[in-house]
Formats: C-alpha cells, structure tokens, sequence
C-alpha cells in the first residue's frame, strides 16, 4: 500500500475516533454514574483502633461497573470521484494513448516520413520517456497515474522489439528474445521497487507471449517448455513473498494457455507440453509443505493442476503410460495424506481428493465399460467413509461424487439383462447391493446432522426396491426356459415371499414402519398380478394365485390379531 493510501485511511480513522469520543462524552452526560455515598462520621471506636493500627489497610470502596455504550457502524461512502478518476482514467486512456501511438506511426509510415529504423529508435526513446515519467509521478505520490505509465512502457518495449524483428528483420530471434527477458525483469524490478501487484501482472503476461513474438524456423520445443515452466515457478515464488494472490492466480492460469497454444502449433510436443504441466503440479504441490500466507490459494489451485496435468497426460501419452503415471499420482498422495494426517489436517482433504480422481482416472481408463462401475462403486463407498472419518467436507463430496456416478453407470448395466447367473451383470448387481448397505451403515455410525433420520429412509427403501428388482432379475434368468405362465408364477412367488420376509423382520424387530412397508409389498403383487399376470395366464394359474394370495393374505391378518391381543 502507498503512502498516499495510507494517509487517506488514516484521516479516515482519526475521523472514526473522533465520532466514538462524541458519543462516549454524550452517554457520560445522559447516563451520569450514581453519586458516592457519604462517608459514615469517624467514631472513638474507630478512631482509637485507627490509631492503634497504622498498618491497617483501608476496606476497598466498591465502584459500579456501567456498561459501554455501543459503537455505531459508520458507513463510509464509495469516492467515486476517487475510483474513476485516480484508479481507471490512467488505465483507460494509457490504453488509448498506445492506440494513438500505433495509428501515429501507420499515418508516418503510410506518408513516407519514418523510416524503419527511425521507428524503432522513437518506440525505444518513447518507452524510456515513459519509464522517466513513470517515477516521477511516484515520487510526487500519484501511484496509479505512476502504474500505467510503467505498465505502457512494458507494452511499448515489446512491441517495439516484435516490430523490429517480425516486421522488419532488423534483429533476429536471439537479440529479440533476450531484449524481450530484459523488459520482462524490468517490468518486475518496477513492480518490486512500487509494490505493485498489476505490474507484476503485466510483466508475467509479458513473458509469456515473448516466445509467441519471436519468428524462427527451427523453434525448439523443450527450451519453450522450459522457459514457460521456469517462468510459472518463478512468478509463483515471487506472487507467494509478496502476498500478490491476484498474481498468483494469473502466472497459473497463464502456463496451461501457454502450453495449449504452443500444442496447437505445428511445431507442437504434447509430451513435453505434458511434463510441463507435471513440473508446475510438482512446484505446486512443494509449496504446500512450507509455511506462506496464501497457504490456501495454493491448496485450491492443486487440484484444478492435477486436472490439467491428467489431460495432457491422456493426450500425449498411450493407455499404459497414463495409467501408469494415475497409479503413481494415487500412492504418491495417498502417502502425502497419511502423513497430513498426522501434521496438517488443514492440507489432509486436498491431496486425498487428488489420491481419489487419480484412481477414478485410472480405473475409468483400465476397466471394461462393465466392469467399471463396479470398482467406482466401492471406490464412491470407501472416499465417502474417509470423508466421515478424517471430518471433510471436500472428501466427502468427492465420494458423493465419485458414487453417483458409478450408480449412474450401474444402472445402466444392469437394464441391459442379465444373461446368466455367473456373469458381470450379477457381480455388478452384488456390488450395487452392498455397497448401498455400506452407505447405509456409514450414515447410520456417523450421522449427517438433522437430516440424518430422513437420509436413512431414503437409502433404505431405495435398498429395498433395488432388492425386489434383483430377485425379479434373477427369478427370469433361472426361468428363461420355463413356460411362460411358470415364469410368472415364480416371479409372482418369489414378490410374496419378499413381502412375507419384511413383514416377519418388522414383527421380531417390533417396528411399524417395516410392517407397513411389508403390507405395501403384498398389495404390490396383488396389483402385478391383475394387471400383469392374469392377460398371460391360463386359468389355472390364475386360480393358483389367487388362492395362494388370499390364503397368505388372511394368515398373515390372523398373524396381526395375534400380535394385537399380546400387546
């Protein structure tokens, strides 16, 4: 912050203060404190012991305690006078100012009157007087008029050196490039000597269009990676020292668009574009373990590198490559978390969500499309149980996350049939089943607060109907070659002994919701039976069901009275 900022929040405090001791004289004069109690007159009594105690140490007087009057919020009001003309006039018409320039040398050179190397010269020599002006608005505290004429002096410099080696070829890449590093340092060398943030913005977006500004004919793709990559992690150092967040940000954003840029060239090596993207995970994740105040910036920015770093790995490497380079991420953060866990709890959530995706990526790409959703159901299952344990809420959306999409892709297994028992059909029914009952054991140990009794319903019922259309899967695939009214027998059979089960379960276990549910159960084969059953029947099944259904039906009353009357 510059000194002129620091006067004008100065003024403002001692403003502020002069409001609250107002307010304090007034309640001192509308509330007066009570009046001191007279003394009591001195007796001999007192006085002889008095004199016969010097020592003596007087009683404290006990003075009431008055409550403090409140403060009033004071509401500064928003200088607009301020924000447009000191902070984005100087922006704006900087800006303009560079247009004006560049429209000044076309009108120039269009007429005759530059020659190209008098151009040059005159963007060299403007840049500078640029720089001259710059610091001396600084010293006669206008910072933000000081910024942009700093900042257009970068632009003017670079733009300059593009004219000069792409337009006219009066230098070649070597000498552009190494004039564009120059003005880069320069950029921030200015953005260190005013503690500005915007010109070490400038100058991070400087440097990374300076390999984009040069024309050579044989460019070399690991010196771009490298130099990007190095610029990334020194840009980052630098925005991490000074608290510069909005810095920060831009130099991470800056390298994934440098690298897409530079891969949508002719010249492009998604491999080495990829380990570029690695080597800024990896500076990313080094940061982490030491102590800055923008700790949680860089614990945000982790997992969207880790995203990046997946992509360009699933482009430019094969199948093998990228599940290996999964694998190694997931242990390698898997460790990372144990021993977060053990130091820094605050960190714990962000590496175990990279250890999650890693091998979500992993299994996505390893897996057969129906093999897959059964290991991301228990994969959901398991990140969700490390999510109630460690006490994250992160992870636990990750497993959520994780676990509605293999139930999504489950379901979609599952509606193409089952063929035979013994198939990937079956285990991924299992699997489903299970885990849902983990779930369901995982909300009921830990709780989620108020909504606790609500989501067990759901997942239960859920359960439930899950289990009826796995035995109604299973009951057609053992029957496929019987007759058809066998078939709808058994199915039929199979629903009223579920329904019998449920019931039997809510009597011993003396609950009335699962008796319901029961009752609710053999009403529902009642209707499959009439409206499904019975068109495709003969009459002799139908007379079977119906008298299999009325006789159950009456037993199980008779089972209810008897229930009734013992209670």
């Amino acid at each position: 912050m510059d000194i002129h900022h620091r006067f004008e929040n100065l003024e403002k405090r001692v403003i502020e203060l002069e409001k609250e001791l107002a307010l304090l004289k007034q309640s001192k004069v509308s509330h007066p404190g009570p009046a001191p109690a007279p003394a009591p007159a001195p007796t001999s009594n007192s006085n002889s012991n008095s004199n016969s105690n010097p020592n003596r140490t007087p009683a404290p007087v006990h003075v009431p305690l008055t409550a403090p009057p409140k403060q009033e919020v004071i509401k500064t009001d928003t200088d607009w006078e301020h924000l447009i003309a000191r902070v984005w006039l100087p922006r704006i018409f900087m800006f303009v100012l560079l247009i004006g320039i560049v429209w000044g040398f076309k009108a120039a050179v269009d007429n005759g009157l530059l020659t190209e190397q008098m151009r040059c010269a005159i963007g060299y020599v403007v840049g500078g007087c640029f720089v001259f002006l710059g610091f001396k608005q600084h010293k006669a505290n206008r910072p933000l008029l000081a910024q942009a004429l700093l900042g257009g002096s970068i632009g003017l410099f670079m733009l300059t050196t593009f004219a000069c080696h792409q337009l006219y070829e009066l230098i070649g890449a070597p000498l552009a490039f190494t004039l564009n590093v120059i003005w880069v340092g320069l950029g921030l060398w200015f953005s260190h000597k005013l503690k500005s943030q915007s010109l070490a913005i400038i100058a991070s977006a400087a440097g990374v269009l300076t390999p984009f500004l040069l024309n050579s004919n044989n460019p070399s793709s690991l010196f771009f990676v490298s130099y990007e990559t190095l610029l990334f992690v020194s840009f980052m150092l630098y925005a991490i020292r000074n608290q510069f967040v909005g810095l920060f940000y831009t130099s991470f954003g800056l390298l994934p668009l440098a690298l897409f840029l530079f891969g949508l060239g002719a010249h492009g090596d998604t491999k080495l574009a990829a380990m570029g993207m690695l080597a800024q995970q990896v500076a990313l994740l080094a940061t982490i373990f030491l102590k800055s105040p923008t700790m949680n910036h860089q614990l945000r920015l982790l997992i969207p590198s880790f995203a990046f770093t997946a992509i360009w790995f699933k482009v430019a490497y094969t199948d093998t490559q990228f599940n290996v380079a999964m694998v190694a991420t997931c242990i390698g953060y898997a460790l990372i978390s144990y021993w977060f866990g053990k130091k820094a709890q605050e960190k714990l959530p962000y590496t175990m969500t990279i250890a999650s995706y890693a091998l979500l990526f992993y299994s996505a790409n390893y897996f057969s499309d129906d093999a897959l959703p059964g290991f991301l159901l228990v994969e959901g299952m398991i990140a969700l149980l490390l999510g109630f344990i460690v006490k994250s809420v992160l992870q636990k959306i990750n497993g959520i996350i994780i676990y509605a999409l293999a139930f999504a892709t489950a379901l979609g297994t599952i509606t193409e049939g089952m063929s035979s028992i013994m198939s990937v059909v079956m285990l991924i029914w299992l699997l489903l089943l299970a885990t849902l009952a983990g779930m369901i054991a995982i909300v009921s140990h830990f709780g989620v607060g108020t909504n606790t009794k609500k989501t067990l319903i759901i997942l239960k019922y859920g359960l439930g109907f899950l289990f009826l259309c796995f035995l109604t899967e299973v009951t057609q695939t053992l029957t496929r070659d019987f007759s058809v009214n066998s078939q709808h027998l058994c199915v039929s059979t199979v629903w009223v002994l579920y329904a019998i089960s449920v019931i039997a379960y809510g009597l011993k276990k003396e609950v009335k919701q699962i008796r319901l549910t029961g009752l609710a159960l053999l009403f529902l084969t009642l209707m499959k039976v009439i409206f499904m059953d019975l068109p495709n029947v003969s009459l002799a099944i139908k007379a079977i069901m119906f008298i299999g259904l009325g006789f159950i039906g009456l037993l199980l009353s008779r089972f209810f009275y008897k229930k009734s009357s013992s209670t």
